[in-house]
């Protein structure tokens, strides 16, 4: 049984990579360090760690982007207005899925793709 989880995301600049967790994804963040930090947005925790290599992100990076973390929530509206008014770099206009759900996402600095669905 799995009893808990966390993702660890890796950055090729963490400077940049802790104003986009941080101003624009609206984490708090902790255990900062030269090495990286932690992210944490209500049960959402990231631990984000230097040593990337820098990506190009090219026509193709969607299929290259070897992470895709789905953020489930309960009020889609307010996450999606937090996030815009945050400058969120959203990939797509909202979509509503055949079940009648609303998805858009966005990716962070290093392109790990981020799907907002609503619960």
């Amino acid at each position: 049984m799995i009893v808990r989880h966390r993702y660890t995301v890796f950055a090729s600049n963490l400077q940049r990579s802790r104003s986009f967790y941080e101003s624009t994804l609206g984490c708090t963040l902790s255990d900062l360090t030269d090495e990286g930090f932690t992210a944490t947005r209500d049960s959402l925790v990231l631990i984000v760690e230097g040593g990337a290599n820098p990506r190009k992100l090219t026509k193709r990076w969607l299929g290259e982007a070897g992470l895709y973390i789905t953020l489930v929530v309960e009020d889609f509206d307010g996450i999606l207005a937090d996030l815009t008014a945050r400058d969120a770099p959203f990939l797509d206009d909202v979509n509503e899925l055949p079940d009648g759900k609303r998805v858009t996402g966005f990716a962070d600095p290093d392109g790990v793709l981020y799907e907002l669905r609503e619960a």
